[in-house]
């Protein structure tokens, strides 16, 4: 526990440091402004002041863009309308139907997240660039990078975003191509990651919560890999190269096993690339427990508040771990699909078991759970969390769908998480080289993305390796592995997928809904910019 607040203090240290800088305006976005004579000067001042551009990283784990738009617009997860319970004028349903629409508050919310990071970002540059000392320049490589990284997350979900990269530039910003925003993250990354330092264990403490070198090759790897949806050109001898830099550093692993990259005390994984150091009196935001637990669930974890009971993962992607066709392996007995969540016999696959928490609930000293008997719920008032779903809307039994697990809850855990959330994950990086080598050799069997894959599904599940893959069993897999780590929504779009039918979600007429639409507020606020087709 020593070892983790140690950590913890140095890693955050940058993080918590000039929140009030972050908060910017809507239509103030790209103009806000601080004077040379606000900033620091001693070193220790300067390097404080940089945690301005990472504090706004805390709302990642959040319920409020990263995670919604990456993983509720997917088969993975859904927000049901429960009675009065997450109703939120249709927010949830439309994620999940892709009819979002340019006054939705998660597309507002992504695009505000990303240009404050941004704006502070570019601010800091400006700044430090001015006081001109060895100590400020060496921040700026930094800076740029994790300005990257903003933009490649505006680019995956919005495509045609502006380029604004000068502090000083008071100009009303147009849309730039998504050529040349896919130009821009790239040179930015290739020309700064020389620049950066390279942890030399794990975990590092001088680089760990903080952009480094191989956070920029992780970054670079996945801008390579969705390449081909971004520009039209694939990059897949790029995505392996990139992929190759991480791999062969000697730095990380796959884990023994999977739960120990999601415990409370996760700082000493070897798959942590770029994580958010979050603490819940240090660096809060990580909510996810309250989003997804029951209300009941308070006295299960003695939480000092009651949670919000909505997240949850769908049946069909729940029985992609259970359905002995699709992942074979060891049998035994698990949460079924029927309304009332009876024992049946199919694959016990260990990140099932780690990702949901499914079956009967109860308190902190054994005492079985008691709900409200829902008249068509069939199992009463005791409390067991279904991976059935009833329906969608407007009335979702309360206890209906298994609920996100993957990240340790704990007794007397608050509404903010201990744990750390990995942006970029080990794991993440071995699949990636294997989908680029099999989309490269035109072979899904090709040995190297064989081995990987089993390699993931006996280390991590526990499950039967596979003779042979096709692109949809790759997918699924990927699914298991990176279940609710906030790529689902661009890998469906990658293999074609996100535009077809799914749980609770019809058909897509188009694929315009592949880019989120550019926030109304902001088209009215800059007659520069255009929409994205379809809004």
């Amino acid at each position: 526990m020593k070892s983790k607040l140690f950590i913890k203090i140095l890693a955050v240290v940058l993080l918590i440091s000039g929140l009030s800088c972050t908060k910017l305006d809507e239509d103030k976005y790209l103009y806000d402004r601080v004077t040379g004579d606000q900033f620091g000067q001693t070193d220790l001042e300067i390097s404080s002041a940089v945690g301005a551009a990472y504090s706004n990283l805390s709302g990642v784990a959040s319920n409020n863009h990263y995670l919604t738009m990456n993983e509720v617009t997917t088969d993975e997860v859904v927000v049901p309308t429960r009675g009065p319970d997450w109703g939120d004028g249709g927010r949830w349903v439309r994620l999940k139907k892709h009819t979002y629409t340019a006054t939705d508050p998660d597309p507002s919310n992504g695009w505000n997240f990303c240009y404050t990071g941004i704006t502070t970002c570019n601010r800091l540059i400006a700044t430090l660039t001015t006081i001109n000392t060895e100590t400020s320049l060496a921040y700026i490589p930094e800076l740029k990078a994790l300005r990257a990284i903003y933009y490649y997350w505006l680019l995956d979900w919005y495509g045609n975003v502006p380029l604004s990269i000068d502090f000083a530039d008071t100009d009303p910003p147009a849309n730039a191509s998504k050529q040349e925003v896919y130009n821009f993250i790239e040179s930015e990354l290739t020309t700064n990651a020389p620049l950066l330092k390279k942890p030399v264990s794990i975990p590092d403490i001088a680089t760990y919560g903080r952009v480094n070198y191989y956070t920029a090759e992780a970054c670079l790897a996945k801008l390579y890999l969705n390449a081909e949806v971004y520009t039209g050109t694939p990059q897949w001898d790029k995505a392996i190269a990139a992929c190759d830099e991480i791999i062969n550093s000697g730095i990380y692993n796959l884990s023994p096993t999977y739960v120990e990259n999601f415990i409370q005390n996760n700082q000493n994984s070897k798959e942590s690339i770029w994580a958010i150091p979050y603490d819940h009196i240090k660096f809060t935001g990580f909510n996810v427990g309250m989003m997804t637990l029951s209300y009941l669930n308070q006295q299960t974890y003695n939480i000092n508040n009651q949670p919000w009971n909505g997240f949850a993962t769908t049946a069909e992607f729940y029985n992609s771990y259970i359905d002995p066709v699709q992942n074979p392996g060891p049998q035994g007995q698990v949460v079924g699909l029927d309304p009332k969540g009876d024992s049946i016999t199919a694959t016990v696959d260990k990140r099932m078991t780690a990702n949901f928490l499914v079956g009967p609930q109860y308190s902190s000293t054994g005492v079985r759970l008691l709900g409200n008997a829902e008249p068509d719920d069939p199992d009463g008032a005791p409390f067991t969390f279904t991976p059935y779903i009833n329906e969608l809307e407007p009335n979702a039994w309360r206890q209906s769908g298994a609920r996100i697990g993957k990240w340790q809850f704990y007794q007397g855990m608050t509404p903010d998480l201990d744990n750390d959330f990995a942006i970029f994950r080990y794991s993440d990086i071995l699949l990636t080289k294997a989908e680029a080598t099999a989309r490269k050799e035109g072979n899904w069997n090709d040995p190297t993305v064989l081995a990987v894959i089993n390699q993931i599904r006996t280390q991590h599940g526990g499950v039967s390796p596979f003779a042979s893959l096709t692109a949809a069993t790759f997918l699924a897999e990927r699914g298991r592995e990176m279940f609710f780590e906030a790529w689902r929504r661009q890998d469906m779009i990658r293999f074609g997928t996100y535009n077809s039918a799914f749980e609770f979600h019809a058909a897509d007429p188009d694929t315009h809904v592949n880019l989120f639409p550019i926030p109304s507020a902001q088209i009215d606020a800059n007659n520069n910019l255009k929409q994205n087709p379809g809004y």
